[in-house]
């Protein structure tokens, strides 16, 4: 009997493991100190499945001080970085201890770049080990099934090139990271002797200079006037409506003009055509395809679909979720996924109809040599789904129906009308088969358009005509889901780190909402880059890394010679940097300066017209509240109270009931209200919601107290 250690990623995958391996189902765990780890016995061996809770090590610098460059650093237990990570010492601790009495060492770990590089970096520091002797168990599903033949034909070594690329990710960027944050950290505080810092990276830089350059464009846009032509016709008792042969009318003269023409005139019907469109269905998902689905349907930011998705994937729901392929291989057993999902009540009907016909899915284009597709996999929920879980599991299961749906075909036709010289047409659609979108409902769906029976040269009254005042619309500022899909386009970031890189555009401050509008701080540490160091902002730059370090995992770079010229271009920028120091530490802090006055600034005061109405806090209770700048000169006594959670942000424009300033407050729910909103008669209804609130919850968490 030999003694074999499988080092598993997180304590779920822990638990799935073992129980899939254990010859009776039923492994041993031992908790010690909030954490645990399981034996079990499989064909005469010993097996103990520890987990490594993400990642254990993190790098550090290995020479003391806060200053730059910092070129070097190490591999260390993660809480030596993060003091809060006192449960990952003493999983450190139990795993090197267990480690002591192995014969043989299996890594499971997610098979990515980030797994790879934990079970790696776990043999090697905790078991003080050699990896080169380790093995690899490769698995997309926590099925017991699939467990069971990735352990019986586990791979001999582990994935040195996938391992490679991701320890130079890390330390690349770690070193941009590092040093460009303290150079704009230190390059305030040796002007002005503040200590704020401010942060940038890597990929964070050019994801910056995405959503500012979008914000300047849509800022300086000038709307430029057109006119739309709404007709309304009539036949045989039937009213639709008739489209302009030209979408928008640049003068308004001519759209006066146009209307005079066809007021209570006849068209005359020039041609009916009808054609059939044909519509596939929809590809498997990967990751982005499933980030864009659930922000289009429900509203899920990047980093939320992730983080759901991975529970799904946990608890053996579905395969994993940090895929790019869009195909489903022939080895995945689709009669038995479809089988298994013909138990449940939900998708028992088109499970089973799909079952009589050929398995045949659709296939996209990108594949991923690591996983499949993002799909279930046939097992039943073992505990209750929450609704955001249910949701976006739903999603993947009619996505995944839908990959077996015939093509739905749709009749479109389009009526030509001539009236006083001018065009018109009609355009109608009818659903002939709906196909694939039956599987997919609800997430499918087209509004139909039908028109009656029209033969050629009939005539139609045109009862309603009139000239609509438009303008031309801004280039939109980037959502979640757009500006995902740039980074994809752009080949910045991975799959997986995509999410929180935007995620940290807000953490930081650098926008605000979720439409991405640009804070006075993230401009500022835009211009200043733009100015003094745009390499930084460079999408040429990162882009040539990460095709770097793609060519480390396909083996034909070596992870010295990648890291050697990182640390060589980004020493470049930072010796530039510290010659233009004192500019760029000007530079932010006038932008930091903008940024705290807009934060606490609301607007004049009404009562002395002198002051300032700003956001102060009680030095003796700690609540904030709205007074005047000459309040703390007792020049003025003017205060309204204000909700102790969220947001404020000021809004140009005054209470159209009291003549207030307005503001808006950003918290689990966003409203705009005015800062007279307790007295405001007009505000009544915001009492109300705040009432409703306080009496569902039974007490007053602080958000609404003022």
């Amino acid at each position: 009997m030999s003694k074999v250690m499988i080092i598993s990623e997180k304590p779920t995958a822990a638990r799935k493991i073992a129980m899939a391996l254990d010859e009776q189902g039923s492994p041993k765990e031992t908790k010690k100190e909030k954490i645990s780890y399981f034996e079990c016995y499989r064909g005469g061996d010993s097996l103990v499945v520890v987990y490594a809770l993400g990642h254990l090590y993190e790098l550090k610098q290995t020479e003391k001080g806060w200053n730059y460059p910092k070129m070097d650093m190490e591999w260390v237990p993660k809480y030596e970085v993060d003091k809060k990570a006192t449960n990952i010492k003493r999983i450190i601790q139990l795993i090197s201890r267990l480690s002591k009495e192995i014969d043989r060492f299996v890594v499971a770990t997610d098979y990515d770049i980030e797994g790879s590089l934990i079970g790696y970096l776990t043999l090697k520091y905790a078991c003080k080990t050699d990896p080169n002797q380790a093995q690899r168990m490769l698995f997309s599903t926590l099925t017991k099934v699939e467990l069971e033949s990735a352990f019986d034909k586990v791979s001999p070594t582990l994935d040195f090139p996938m391992i490679e690329a991701g320890q130079v990710r890390h330390e690349i960027d770690w070193l941009y990271g590092i040093n460009l944050t303290r150079a704009l950290t230190l390059a305030i505080k040796n002007v002005s002797g503040w200590f704020k810092i401010v942060s940038t990276g890597r990929v964070q830089g050019p994801s910056l200079a995405f959503v500012a350059e979008r914000n300047i464009d849509t800022n300086l846009f000038v709307p430029i006037p057109f006119w739309i032509i709404n007709i309304i016709g009539s036949h045989d008792g039937h009213e639709f409506k008739i489209e302009y042969q030209k979408k928008r009318v640049i003068c308004k003269s001519t759209a006066d003009s146009i209307v005079s023409d066809l007021q209570d005139k006849y068209a005359t019907v020039k041609s009916v055509r009808e054609s059939i469109i044909t519509q596939p269905p929809p590809v498997p998902f990967n990751l982005s395809g499933l980030q864009t689905e659930a922000y289009r349907l429900f509203r899920y930011k990047p980093s939320k679909t992730l983080a759901i998705a991975q529970k799904l994937y946990l608890d053996a729901l579905i395969s994993y979720p940090r895929t790019n392929s869009q195909k489903i291989p022939k080895t995945i057993d689709l009669k038995a996924i479809l089988t298994g999902l013909s138990s449940m009540r939900s998708y028992k009907g088109i499970a089973r109809q799909i079952l009589r016909e050929e398995l045949k899915p659709v296939q996209g284009e990108r594949d991923d040599p690591a996983h499949p597709a993002i799909h279930p996999t046939g097992e039943r929920p073992t505990r209750r789904l929450t609704q955001t879980e249910r949701k976006l599991f739903d999603l993947i299961v009619k996505r995944f129906f839908a990959l077996f749906g015939k093509p739905s075909k749709k009749a479109s036709m389009r009526v030509d009308l001539e009236c006083g010289g001018h065009g018109l047409f009609l355009r109608g659609l009818r659903i002939i088969e709906r196909g694939w979108m039956e599987y997919y409902s609800p997430y499918a769906y087209s509004k139909e358009v039908i028109i009656p029976v029209i033969s050629e040269d009939a005539e139609l009254q045109l009862i309603h005509v009139s000239a609509d005042e438009q303008y031309t619309s801004p280039p939109a500022r980037y959502n979640h889901s757009s500006l995902l899909k740039k980074l994809e386009r752009e080949n910045l970031g991975t799959k997986a780190t995509r999410s929180s890189i935007i995620d940290s555009l807000k953490s930081r401050g650098y926008t605000i909402g979720d439409n991405f509008e640009l804070s006075t701080l993230g401009y500022a540490v835009y211009e200043t880059l733009k100015q003094y160091a745009p390499q930084v902002l460079s999408v040429d730059m990162t882009r040539h890394l990460e095709l770097e370090m793609e060519a480390i995992q396909k083996g034909v770079r070596t992870r010295n010679e990648v890291l050697s010229k990182a640390r060589r271009d980004l020493a470049i920028i930072l010796d530039d940097f510290k010659s233009k120091e004192e500019m760029i530490g000007a530079s932010l802090i006038n932008g930091l300066r903008r940024y705290w006055r807009e934060k606490e600034v609301i607007g004049p005061c009404p009562k002395c017209e002198d002051g300032t109405l700003m956001i102060i806090q009680s030095p003796k209770t700690g609540k904030r509240f709205i007074g005047c700048s000459n309040y703390r000169d007792k020049k003025c006594d003017q205060t309204f109270p204000l909700p102790q959670k969220g947001r404020i942000v000021p809004l140009q424009k005054e209470c159209p009931f009291c003549g207030h300033q307005m503001i808006k407050i950003v918290s689990r729910r966003t409203w705009e209200t005015c800062v007279n909103w307790t007295k405001c008669l007009g505000r009544a209804e915001d009492l109300k919601v705040l009432d409703k609130k306080r009496r569902r919850s039974g007490v007053n968490n602080g958000e609404w107290s003022v």
